[in-house]
């Protein structure tokens, strides 16, 4: 309806209406949060859960609705017949821009349980969606760098109780945990600096996605493998807003995480964590691969 506006408009438009909508879709989310806050009955609470879900839900049929009227997006997505809502995932994505967020969002709803992503505990400051993530119980790390661990070990540890605490809260409700492994969205600034290995990925960290699966206690067996591909080139999360991007294909591979990796000790077991890095090598070897085709 509105995709005839001029690209400045619509981008300034959309920007406009995620920010008004997402203040609109805090009024109930706050007032559920804190009547779970409050409520004494666990069979009232797991009430409220569902309540925070429809509301989140909600929240992305309102950007899905932006995205169709407003933009001419062909996207390619993968079947999801054979997922449930009532499973548990974890979901590995390469990361270009938030656009990638959206997207997740838009073809997983309904299809597997809300998506949770880790969030650096700095961002719980960010005005009204800093509280909807604590409401949502997205799991909150501290991101220690590895200069800072270096030089107080005790960091590292801190880190792990943090993860286990963070996915114990999942064993009772079916859950899908998003990991983007290159840690920050991908540029060809950052992709020089690393000097990495693959021709369109940042180099993958696994130490944290390994502390998640071992959380997990044997619950996720299976990750959902994601590959988002902008045919057109690399596109900003302000290209995406006022309609400049075209065509996005998703590609999907459900794969069992190989059962010796389920439990281990990342840090202290050099075997386990030289089969953990090789497994995610090659995931990433063929989703650089994947994406080199795609763009041909």
């Amino acid at each position: 309806m509105l995709r005839w506006l001029p690209a400045p408009v619509k981008g300034a438009l959309n920007a406009l209406f995620i920010a008004v909508h997402t203040l609109f879709w805090c009024i109930p989310l706050y007032f559920f949060f804190f009547l779970r806050l409050l409520a004494k009955s666990s069979m009232f609470r797991r009430f409220l859960n569902r309540c925070l879900i429809h509301v989140g839900n909600g929240w992305i049929r309102s950007n899905n609705l932006m995205m169709q009227q407003t933009m001419s997006i062909e996207l390619e997505s993968p079947s999801m017949a054979h997922l449930s809502t009532n499973q548990w995932y974890f979901i590995i994505c390469n990361h270009q821009s938030w656009t990638d967020i959206l997207i997740l969002q838009q073809i997983f709803l309904n299809k597997i349980p809300f998506i949770r992503f880790f969030i650096k505990k700095q961002l719980l400051w960010l005005p009204a969606i800093g509280l909807a993530w604590w409401a949502f119980d997205f799991p909150i790390m501290h991101r220690h760098s590895k200069e800072q661990i270096a030089k107080n070990p005790s960091l590292r540890e801190k880190d792990r109780i943090a993860t286990q605490q963070a996915c114990e809260k999942y064993h009772h409700m079916p859950v899908a945990i998003l990991n983007f492994l290159e840690g920050t969205r991908f540029t060809e600034g950052k992709h020089r600096a690393q000097q990495s290995t693959y021709q369109h990925l940042l180099l993958p960290k696994s130490g944290g996605f390994s502390l998640a699966i071992n959380a997990m206690d044997k619950m996720i067996t299976h990750i959902l493998d994601v590959t988002i591909i902008y045919p057109e080139g690399k596109a900003t999360f302000w290209d995406f807003l006022c309609g400049r991007v075209h065509k996005i294909v998703v590609k999907l591979k459900e794969r069992e995480i190989p059962p010796e990796l389920l439990q281990g000790n990342y840090t202290e077991d050099e075997k386990y964590r030289t089969q953990f890095k090789q497994w995610i090598h090659e995931l990433w070897l063929e989703k650089d691969a994947l994406i080199s085709h795609e763009l041909k």
